[in-house]
């Protein structure tokens, strides 16, 4: 598990990553889009991408409001309690 330091909050605080599954095959995977220029384009080819070589129980696409912020607490709620996997991506 890799360390990293949190720039979104208040004062840097360490935090770890998640372990990664070993497969997607069965889980609720929900691709996130930060509202950056393209990066639907982005998440529509990794959607087709994860169909073809995965067997997920279920793609759910979210979308932040703006880029330019972390994603809002309900957003952050609701992903963290229907997911097993998250994807944020972005693009310009």
């Amino acid at each position: 598990m890799t360390e990293y330091l949190d720039p979104t909050d208040s004062v840097a605080v360490p935090r770890k990553t998640a372990t990664r599954p070993s497969s997607l095959d069965g889980k609720v995977v929900t691709l996130l889009d930060i509202s950056k220029a393209k990066g639907d384009h982005l998440l529509d080819r990794l959607e087709e991408l994860l169909r073809e070589r995965a067997a997920p129980k279920a793609i759910v696409r979210k979308k932040k409001p703006t880029f330019a912020r972390p994603a809002p607490d309900p957003l952050r709620d609701e992903i963290v309690g229907a997911t097993d996997v998250l994807i944020e991506a972005l693009a310009d």
